[in-house]
């Protein structure tokens, strides 16, 4: 193995990078760094002396994102900043003219005992928890560091979930900081398929299954969409097992709850549009029915997603499992959570509105909302708001 992929402490000048804690000390004193300029920083030290050009800079750090000159320029003088360097002095981090970037600072590594498993890059493997009635849940663990667990949201499937672009990219940058928990929901992906019953109060059981299974006594949970009704639902369950609790595109109150005759019609038509096309290898209707959900994706994007969903499950839990949840309310749950609690939400998301994400953040004490600005149920790739995602879950993660 490769000694850079091992946890780390990068020694330069009078600073000390630590890859596995993302603490960056300066004359023995911690300072504060934001995550991307962090791993902007582990990067350069990680490849010192060598010149690093743009495009190989967006690739590692940006993974491969288009990204305009002045963010890479605002990354560049935070990442000096920190480490007491700047742009005349450039004592630390060179800029090449036309050409790219180098670490010019003696650099001293020194490896760290590995306590956490490192960072799957193949496919991760497929384990499975026995619920208290017997059905078998599929989950899988990848990445390094503290233990988050993503809940469950209907329909996933852990193996075609990895071969999907934009959910493979979502899992790899919260694996980047985490050891991350995936789970199949009952009736979906790897779990067991013949199941009647897919309520909150039955997955929650299914999540402690497995997190019983991997021994965790406590561990942060991520919620997204309809996994943020599961979310809460474990939360206020079992709230010792709960460091810290993200929602994601989660709402309070389903569709069925909220919305007017009319709206609720529509619902009913989108979802036809999903029945009627579950069973037809690329269907438009599935296709369709995704674009509300995701309006700026990519036809590609959509038409994969679309494939992986109508392999995840039949089009009976399909129907099962959309019904269920639209016609849930999780508002007399949410004074029960008490783990401090980040909301995300789109602010133009058309499927579950920011009002949702509102409520959400109004009746959870200790909750925090974040508005994301994307049209999107949850940010892409291609979008600003993915970046501010994943750098605000880590920001209050650590």
């Amino acid at each position: 193995m490769d000694l850079f992929s091992l946890p780390m402490e990068y020694r330069f000048a009078d600073c000390v990078l630590d890859d596995e804690t993302f603490v960056l000390t300066k004359a023995g004193a911690a300072r504060p760094v934001e995550p991307q300029v962090f791993d902007l920083l582990v990067f350069l030290a990680r490849n010192p002396g060598v010149l690093i050009d743009k495009d190989r800079l967006i690739d590692e750090v940006w993974s491969g994102r288009i990204v305009s000159d002045s963010a890479i320029s605002a990354r560049i003088s935070a990442a000096r900043r920190a480490v007491g360097d700047d742009g005349k002095t450039q004592a630390i981090i060179r800029t090449v003219p036309r050409r790219g970037f180098q670490f010019v600072a003696d650099v001293e590594p020194a490896g760290k005992t590995v306590s956490a498993p490192v960072i799957e890059t193949s496919r991760p493997t497929v384990r499975y928890a026995t619920a208290d009635d017997g059905v078998k849940i599929a989950y899988s663990v990848s990445g390094s560091g503290p233990p988050l667990l993503r809940t469950a949201h209907h329909p996933t499937h852990l193996e075609l979930d990895w071969e999907e672009p934009v959910e493979r990219q979502f899992v790899e940058e919260l694996q980047r900081t985490r050891t991350l928990i995936r789970m199949d929901q009952r009736g979906c992906g790897l779990s067991d398929w013949d199941i009647d019953d897919m309520s909150p109060e039955r997955s929650a059981l299914d999540m402690l299954a497995v997190v019983d299974q991997l021994g965790l006594d406590s561990f942060d949970l991520l919620g997204c969409s309809s996994g943020g009704l599961i979310a809460v639902e474990f939360a206020a369950q079992f709230p010792e097992r709960v460091s810290k609790l993200i929602l994601l595109g989660g709402y309070v109150d389903g569709r069925s709850v909220r919305e007017t005759k009319t709206n609720t019609e529509n619902k009913d038509v989108i979802l036809q549009m999903a029945e009627t096309g579950w069973e037809t290898p690329g269907s438009a209707f599935v296709s369709g029915y995704l674009s509300v959900y995701l309006p700026t994706a990519t036809q590609e994007q959509l038409s994969l997603i679309a494939e992986n969903l109508q392999k995840s499950c039949s089009v009976e839990v399909e129907v099962l499992g959309r019904s269920l949840f639209n016609k849930l309310s999780m508002a007399d749950r949410l004074p029960l959570v008490q783990a401090p609690t980040l909301v995300l939400h789109a602010a133009g998301d058309a499927v579950h509105p920011i009002t949702e994400g509102q409520k959400l953040a109004k009746g959870i004490p200790n909750a925090q909302l974040k508005v994301l600005e994307s049209r999107n149920h949850n940010p892409l790739p291609q979008e600003d708001a993915w970046r501010v995602t994943f750098d605000t879950i880590r920001q209050f993660l650590n």
